[in-house]
């Protein structure tokens, strides 16, 4: 038996060996397109719309599952393409772990590296999905495969948008799907309702089971991915508890707001900065999935569950937006704070920064921001982005309309269309005041446990079960801090986030244009707690770090559709926090 069990390690050892020597170009999926400057691109499409195309939706159905089942020591499995994001924090592609840095996963986080090094990564996983679904064409009868063969040239993977419906999709809850294969109609398993590990248990030397070393440890005990889990006591997953907490996470106003109001990249893309980041809103959406005891709320292993993937596409939709209407910004040089597999904490991200492990010749040199600016240069867009077609001008009002038109929150204004009341070159702009609230926090103010915290305006529910989903309750930040086994001391990473108090004001009938009256009311009102994501409630001196701060801002509201308002300077009232713990007393 021993012998036995020495010859399994030594060829677990010799997959991974094997493994993280080879190589893969990344180059995208650019069938279905010229490859010409200025000829379309086929788009990634929303997964609703997706599963009305039979042909397409069955090609992706049995390419993910064809992914799915490739062997885990297969360096293009699933699995291992998965693990490139976090555990089994192994090197993959050839790209070996930076002396000194931490022991994690490849992917960036509280960086402006976050946006552009997930879009190579998408771009590996279409690209994998795109040639099987090539394959998959050639099983059905020559009658069906002009149409399969189209089907597949236009391929290329879904996403799930969670701001304009923040519920999952129902497809997503379902073990099974009927799809059309080469043989016909078939039910067949489906790969989007969770990820079933291979071998199980997991190899404990990758996935810890010991709680007393690992943070994560009770998910090493799954043998499949689990969603909205409500502790970590291998329960069931929960779809229902997930919508609740997708509904309570305010994801179409957090988006309008991540859109229009950052005056940067860096404070678009990251938590790294202040103000309403896209990476917040996403944060917000692993939270509600993951919930207390689920993969997609621990980093290290969100990307095993088939929802990471529909999560991130509709993220690099959101990216791809912003660079519509914002096509002169880009990152900024900013410290690396954490660092990952490669890169060194405390460095510093830039343009050029290598995003490792995606190579476009398989052997390096690797991608870097500058070089994944554009989606075309992977062979995609999306279904607002007709870029080859319009001006840039025309793109970023055709953008700037859908922005408001799915997004755009109650309580904000917008001018009328052009045409309905007045011309667009006689409106003017309207003016307006807008509050919000600003969040900076470390995240490691418990020592690597996640926790929340939510903000309230008037009453706080007496039971805390009910603070996600009060009305009253304007905002969750979820605070994931990064896997660590350095021990003490903890390193100091800040965390930045802003929610709206629009909606909330004028839902208690305030008028915002009353600075006084508004001043008044939230001194009494605005209230702020901290609970684990166990829903354990701390007292907010726990979090010594913490710092709420309220902010004023005049707005100018678009002419028309075609126009996002425009933000002027922050007037900060610290007259509304000083005093309280976590509140901004008028210096940091």
């Amino acid at each position: 038996m021993l012998r036995q069990l020495i010859a399994v390690l030594v060829l677990v050892a010799s997959c991974f060996a094997i493994t993280s020597d080879t190589r893969f170009a990344i180059n995208g999926t650019h069938t279905g397109t010229k490859r010409q400057f200025g000829s379309p691109r086929p788009s990634r499409r929303n997964v609703l719309d997706l599963q009305q195309d039979i042909p397409q939706w069955s090609l992706y159905v049995q390419s993910l599952n064809a992914l799915q089942d490739k062997p885990e020591d297969y360096f293009l499995s699933y699995f291992q393409i998965a693990g490139i994001h976090g555990r089994p924090y192994f090197p993959w592609g050839g790209s070996a772990q930076t002396p000194g840095a931490p022991t994690t996963g490849y992917c960036t986080h509280s960086s402006p590296l976050f946006l552009p090094w997930h879009r190579p990564y998408l771009a590996l996983f279409e690209q994998l999905l795109g040639a099987t679904a090539q394959d998959l064409v050639k099983t059905y009868p020559p009658a069906q495969q002009a149409s399969y063969q189209n089907a597949a040239n236009n391929f290329r993977i879904p996403y799930w948008d969670w701001a304009s419906t923040p519920t999952m999709p129902a497809v997503l809850n379902q073990p099974t799907v009927t799809i059309t294969t080469g043989a016909g109609l078939k039910n067949v398993r489906n790969p989007l309702y969770r990820y079933n590990f291979h071998t199980f248990p997991l190899n404990a030397t990758y996935f810890p089971t010991d709680s007393r070393k690992e943070g994560d440890a009770w998910l090493a005990k799954y043998p499949y991915t689990v969603r909205g889990a409500p502790n970590q006591l291998n329960s069931p997953s929960d779809p229902r508890a997930v919508d609740n907490a997708l509904l309570a996470s305010n994801l179409k106003s957090g988006t309008y707001y991540a859109l229009v109001k950052p005056t940067s990249f860096n404070e678009f893309g990251t938590i790294a900065s202040p103000g309403t980041s896209l990476e917040s809103i996403h944060n917000s959406v692993h939270g509600a999935i993951g919930l207390a005891g689920g993969h997609m709320s621990i980093l290290a292993y969100s990307a095993f569950d088939p929802v990471f993937w529909l999560h991130h596409v509709n993220v690099d939709r959101l990216f791809a937006l912003y660079q519509a209407i914002n096509p002169d910004q880009y990152l900024t040089p900013q410290k690396e704070q954490y660092g990952t597999f490669t890169l060194m904490p405390n460095s510093v991200d830039t343009e050029l920064t290598l995003l490792q492990p995606f190579a476009p010749t398989g052997a390096g040199p690797y991608f870097t921001s500058k070089s994944v600016r554009q989606t075309s240069s992977f062979g995609y867009t999306y279904p607002e982005i007709q870029d080859w077609s319009q001006s840039p001008e025309q793109l970023k009002a055709n953008v700037s309309a859908a922005i408001n038109q799915l997004y755009r929150p109650s309580g904000t204004n917008v001018n009328p269309r052009f045409g309905e009341l007045e011309s667009r070159t006689q409106a003017q702009k309207k003016k307006a005041i807008e509050w919000s609230v600003g969040i900076k926090v470390s995240k490691f103010d418990l020592g690597g446990e996640r926790f929340i915290i939510r903000v309230f305006l008037d009453t706080v529910p007496k039971d805390p079960k009910d603070w996600m989903a009060a009305s009253s309750c304007v905002g969750s930040f979820p605070v994931f801090p990064p896997p660590h086994s350095a021990g003490v001391p903890y390193p100091e990473i800040d965390a930045y986030s802003e929610f709206s108090l629009v909606e909330g004001l004028a839902h208690l009938g305030r008028d915002a244009t009353d600075v006084y009256g508004v001043r008044k009311f939230l001194r009494r009102a605005l209230q702020w707690r901290v609970q684990k994501f166990d829903g354990t409630v701390l007292p907010v001196e726990n979090i010594p770090s913490l710092i709420i701060k309220v902010q004023m801002e005049s707005v100018e509201m678009g002419r028309d559709i075609t126009e996002l308002p425009s933000y002027g300077k922050k007037t900060l009232h610290p007259d509304i926090t000083i005093g309280r713990a976590g509140g901004y007393a008028g210096s940091e």
